[in-house]
């Protein structure tokens, strides 16, 4: 029962992630020169998202919500014996360090799943393959690209942690104004509070599109630059953004220290713990 309603959760997220990665697909191949009838170069499909999740992808969404389904039963039933372990042996440090590195080992697992889920999807509607091969054939353009996927994973947090703070804190100051002007309470921080919380929650939620749009995009921009060889679909500011200077700075600089920590590790290894 309970495994029932996680698959089924982690499908309808698995479908939401979809839809807005076909989305994304569907306006960066789409002609961005001309304006459509609603005046704005580019048209993003939803619809087509939708079809394609049910019609062609459902498999590979419910392959992939399967196995974060398992990670999410891992997790409840770790929590539940960690549980039992704490009132077992009381306020024992040993016992809550232990529980605590292995949450928060699944936890890393539980984002890496993730992570390699939406790249799977992002992958199978590009290409129409399967969920395993989109996911090694992704993982393998990540650690192929690692310094571009690293840099605008790097410049869309910075933004989504702006939006979201600054959603939150325009929300929490509009309550301010109306809990003075409509009712009466002793302290306003307490609610305030939790209208910040929910807010950034909520706000999270929604600018979560953002970052599946620009995984997206990069994606699309790889594989039109390195496998296809065409640009012609690429947009305009996002040829700029990678031809720019310091752009390709930043990114040779990641290059050059992860050669360079390899090389390290290769002429100079670590030393054994054996005792002459």
């Amino acid at each position: 029962m309970v495994f029932g309603f996680c698959w089924v959760l982690a499908f309808i997220m698995a479908m939401n992630e979809f839809v807005t990665i076909v989305a994304a697909i569907t306006w960066y191949y789409s002609d961005k020169e001309i304006p459509d009838d609603d005046g704005i170069p580019g048209d993003s499909d939803v619809s087509t998202g939708m079809w394609w999740s049910i019609r062609y992808h459902g498999g590979t969404l419910a392959f992939g919500s399967f196995i974060l389904a398992i990670i999410w039963m891992i997790r409840i039933i770790f929590e539940y014996i960690s549980k039992k372990m704490e009132d077992a042996t009381g306020e024992n440090g040993c016992t809550k360090c232990l529980v605590g590195c292995c949450r928060c080992c699944l936890a890393c697992f539980d984002r890496f799943i993730r992570y390699l889920n939406r790249n799977a999807y992002i992958y199978c509607a590009l290409s129409g393959e399967s969920f395993c091969t989109s996911a090694i054939n992704s993982f393998c353009l990540i650690l192929k690209n690692a310094a571009k996927f690293g840099f605008v994973e790097g410049i869309s947090s910075c933004f989504m942690f702006i939006a979201k703070f600054f959603i939150s804190t325009l929300t929490t100051l509009i309550s301010f104004f109306v809990l003075r002007a409509m009712v009466k309470v002793s302290s306003v921080y307490a609610p305030l509070f939790i209208m910040f919380l929910f807010s950034y929650i909520v706000a999270g939620i929604f600018i979560e599109i953002f970052d599946t749009g620009a995984n997206t995009i990069l994606q699309c921009y790889i594989l039109d630059r390195e496998v296809l060889c065409d640009d012609e679909h690429i947009p305009r500011s996002l040829k700029k953004f990678f031809s720019d200077a310091e752009v390709q700075a930043a990114m040779d600089k990641d290059k050059t220290q992860e050669v360079r920590q390899n090389l390290i590790e290769d002429d100079y290894p670590a030393p054994s713990n054996q005792m002459a």
